[in-house]
């Protein structure tokens, strides 16, 4: 299955808006209240919790014969890597230029797609601050 980038940004944002303090988030309320698939949805906080942005969330597991069952855990918070990342490309312009740039790529890693949006995120300051970043 593909990555949505799309996707994982806006569980991201999602989260960010909804988690409070000492409280979670079932993550069929994440995959309800997008405008994505739930296959696509269940699969971007899949990867969000391997790659330790979000701290619960969605494990797809397979058995011997490849029969997949999915998990579904409360998420409890934002990581910090998860919060460096979205930082990172929370803004619409920061946003729309990586995905732009990265569009032409067959296959972006978020790390890939984090590393793009700092450079373009540099960029725009340097452009707006005229200091040389």
């Amino acid at each position: 299955m593909k990555l949505n980038h799309d996707c994982t940004r806006e569980c991201l944002l999602f989260l960010e808006q909804e988690l409070e303090l000492n409280q979670s988030i079932d993550p069929v309320d994440v995959i309800n209240s997008l405008n994505y698939t739930e296959d696509i949805t269940s699969y971007a906080l899949q990867k969000l919790r391997e790659a330790n942005y979000i701290v619960g969330g969605v494990n797809i597991s397979y058995d011997f014969y490849g029969n997949g069952s999915i998990e579904n855990t409360p998420i409890k918070d934002i990581t910090w890597e998860g919060h460096e990342y979205l930082n990172t490309v929370r803004d619409n312009r920061v946003w729309k230029k990586t995905k732009d740039i990265t569009s032409s790529l067959k296959s972006v890693s978020l790390s890939m797609m984090k590393t793009v949006a700092t450079q373009v995120l540099v960029g725009i300051l340097k452009d707006v601050s005229g200091l040389p970043l």
